[in-house]
Parts: structure tokens; C-alpha cells; sequence
């Protein structure tokens, strides 16, 4: 089972890379995280943002009063955070096809959620940064990318494998 989960991920992430690739997936993704953070900002953290403006030196701006903090978060590079995502939800064992269809989708939603949270979180972490803001932002950045692709397949997936891995509680005892 190791080989078959294994080579049906590889397999799908390289189709999905190709399919991101083609369609230029980063870059709509980017937009989509920008252009909701743009709407939210302003009422859950006070910072206005602006992005891919004529005359702006940076493409993505943070604006409060008269301070400006331009977003050095790659956007696109962490799309590529949904693309593991998707591909352990179809490899995953016993999910059916309507239940990976859901469950990606699902999982794709959270993890957008997830990286706007982390947008709007930015300026918070970027203004008047100190050494518990830095380690804030490295941990956050860290989550984004790295963890939530994981976390999130765990916990869609966990009632199919709690039994594939036998983590039911003991009732013997």
C-alpha cells in the first residue's frame, strides 16, 4: 500500500504542477488572495492594501496614516502549497471518488483561507518588527507553506485513516 499511495502522489502532484503551470495557476491565485485581503484589511487589521498600481515602486502595499509597508510574502510560491494538499487527498486509501472531489475542495478553500490569514496578519507582524514579531512571521510563514498542506490532509482525512492506521482508542482495557 506504501508504493501505491506513494506513486498515485507523485503522480498527481505532477499533473497538477503541469495543470498549475498551464493555466498559470500562481498568478490567479495571488489575485485572488490580494484582491479578498484588499476588501478585509481595512476592518480586521486597519491597514488598507494596494497592489499592482502604476507609479507604486513595490507591487503589493500595506497602507495606516502615512506609513507604508510593502508585502514581501511570494504569493505565488506558496500556491504551490495546495498542490501536495490535493495530491495526498487523492492518494489517500478509501476516499471514493465523490469524497476526494469534496474533501480537495474543501481542503483548497481552508489553505486560501489559511494564506489570507497570514496576508492580513503582515502588517501586524512587518510594522515595528522585533524579535517576537520575527519569530511570529517565520512561524507563520512556516504553518503556510509547510505545515498546512499536512495539517489540513490529517484532519479532512482522519475518520479514513484513523482505521488504515488502526488509531481507534483500545477498547479492550
Amino acid at each position: 500500500m506504501k508504493w501505491r499511495f506513494a506513486g498515485i502522489f507523485l503522480v498527481s502532484f505532477a499533473i497538477l504542477m503541469g495543470l498549475a503551470a498551464a493555466i498559470n495557476f500562481p498568478h490567479l491565485y495571488r489575485g485572488a488572495v490580494l484582491a479578498t485581503v484588499q476588501v478585509v484589511s481595512p476592518v480586521v487589521n486597519g491597514w488598507w492594501l494596494d497592489y499592482d498600481l502604476p507609479g507604486f515602486v513595490d507591487p503589493v502595499v500595506f497602507r495606516h496614516g502615512d506609513s507604508q509597508l510593502p508585502m514581501l510574502l511570494q504569493l505565488p510560491t506558496l500556491s504551490v502549497g495546495m498542490m501536495p494538499l490535493i495530491s495526498l487527498v487523492v492518494a489517500t486509501p478509501g476516499l471514493g471518488a465523490k469524497r476526494i472531489i469534496l474533501t480537495s475542495v474543501v481542503g483548497a478553500i481552508l489553505y486560501f483561507l489559511l494564506d489570507v490569514a497570514v496576508v492580513l496578519a503582515y502588517p501586524l507582524i512587518m510594522d515595528r518588527p522585533n524579535m517576537v514579531k520575527d519569530t511570529l512571521g517565520v512561524f507563520t510563514g512556516l504553518i503556510a507553506f509547510a505545515v498546512a498542506p499536512l495539517g489540513l490532509w490529517f484532519a479532512l482525512t482522519y475518520s479514513t485513516l484513523r482505521s488504515l492506521w488502526d488509531l481507534s482508542p483500545d477498547r479492550r482495557r
